[in-house]
């Protein structure tokens, strides 16, 4: 009796499919056509005898037994990269999506720090606040604000590096706190803050923006004082362009990076591990 060929082309694009979320964005990972890779998925499927996928065209969805067929074959992929990747030149890249202003205000000022540590490796940043789920938008990490204790998405783990304080700023030699600053991405800011530290909030002007970042740029000009995570405030405290009268309290919250479970390649763990050192990390 012959032994049938063993289909790695198809189970390589399968791999990609469930690891990425999607057709589209396996395709653009293996330098293929979105075609190609759901003519592998579907020799598949007839070289298993049933479907893998179901619902609409725009929504496909793994079926059950898609899932246990990945949870089984992703291990052997995710150990042939690494083989390869330990033995293999040229440079590594890392996918990592991180709330935007912590990118910009904490992550990317420490970027060159690693790209001198780890020159091999490219880091491809992508700034979003999208909910999680296994496949995290292609990313290898994705950088979240969490709860220690709290559920984490199915086929994810998550691993905390920084400790979130919170703390009033204002401009340096501010005589007054002027208006407060409000983001409306942290609403909520200001009243957690009352509540850790004890502080009274006086009523007064109320100034809003979209984001942390416009918030923290008032404060650095002095039109109001604003409750602020000290990660994104770091650089203007060192450089004294902010004050922070009364200090920072941790909220409860930390900064995590999440992955999908057991599917880190040599490079992206090198990256967790600086992440964590650059954030002081601690047994959370």
């Amino acid at each position: 009796m012959t032994t049938p060929a063993m289909p790695l082309k198809a189970l390589h694009a399968f791999d990609a499919v469930m690891r990425l979320g999607g057709v589209g964005r396996a395709a653009e990972q293996l330098g293929v056509t979105h075609g190609a890779v759901s003519r592998q998925i579907g020799l598949l499927q007839r070289t298993l005898g049933q479907p893998l996928f179901e619902g609409p065209r725009n929504a496909r969805r793994p079926t059950a037994e898609a899932e246990r067929l990945w949870s089984e074959i992703a291990p052997a992929f995710a150990a042939l990269e690494a083989a390869v990747a330990q033995r293999g030149g040229g440079r590594r890249r890392v996918r990592v999506s991180c709330l935007s202003t912590l990118a910009a205000r904490w992550l990317i000022p420490r970027l060159p720090g690693f790209a001198t540590a780890a020159p091999e490796t490219t880091i491809e940043l992508t700034e979003s606040y999208a909910a999680l789920d296994r496949t995290l938008c292609g990313a290898d990490l994705a950088i979240r604000m969490w709860t220690p204790g709290a559920p984490v998405p199915e086929g994810l783990e998550a691993v905390a590096f920084m400790d979130n304080t919170i703390g009033l700023v204002v401009a340096r030699g501010a005589r007054t706190p002027g208006a407060r600053l409000v983001s409306r991405s942290h609403p909520g800011a200001w009243t957690s803050w009352s509540a850790l530290t004890g502080q009274v909030v006086t009523r007064g002007a109320v100034v809003e923006f979209d984001h942390q970042q416009t918030m923290i740029e008032a404060a650095v000009a002095g039109l109001g004082a604003a409750v602020a995570q000290h990660p994104l405030v770091e650089a203007e405290l060192a450089a004294g362009r902010l004050d922070a009268p009364h200090g920072f309290v941790a909220d409860g919250a930390v900064f995590a990076a999440f992955s999908r479970t057991h599917d880190l390649n040599p490079a992206a763990r090198r990256f967790l591990r600086w992440l964590r050192a650059q954030g002081g990390s601690r047994a959370y």
